[in-house]
């Protein structure tokens, strides 16, 4: 049996915790190595993103993507970056090095009612989360 060790604490390392957006693509990408392709962050379109519709428009690899962010039910939850700290036979030591501060989900323009669809999911998941762990 592996014991397993988390250690959440608001701070990494350097003492602050980093801040991190979490972006879900519909794309398949065949490389784990580096890559300059998404070198702007996922800067959105200023002209055709819109805080008041929650909507982010951008860009990968010349084709639009549009995209949503996804709304936590409560702000109690948060969601967590670990990295590993030290490995045995028996236990796994982890420690908290940043946070997601924002979760966009996005669809390839004309798709937009598969990101409705994936949204309701969303939705419909946090909702059976926030049950189960009442």
């Amino acid at each position: 049996m592996t014991v397993e060790t988390f250690v959440l604490d608001n701070r990494s390392k350097s003492g602050s915790s980093a801040a991190y957006e979490l972006h879900l693509v519909p794309c398949k990408i065949g490389i784990t190595g580096s890559t300059t392709e998404l070198s702007n962050n996922f800067a959105k379109d200023a002209k055709e993103s819109s805080s008041s519709e929650n909507k982010a428009v951008t860009y990968i690899r010349g084709r639009k993507i549009v995209g949503k962010t996804v709304e936590p039910l409560n702000d109690t939850h948060k969601i967590v970056v670990v990295e590993q700290l030290a490995q045995s036979d028996s236990s796994k030591e982890y420690q908290q090095a940043g946070e997601i501060s924002q979760i966009y989900n996005y669809e390839r323009e004309g798709n937009e009612h598969r990101l409705h669809e994936e949204m309701q999911k969303f939705q419909e998941f946090l909702e059976l989360a926030e049950l189960i762990h009442q």
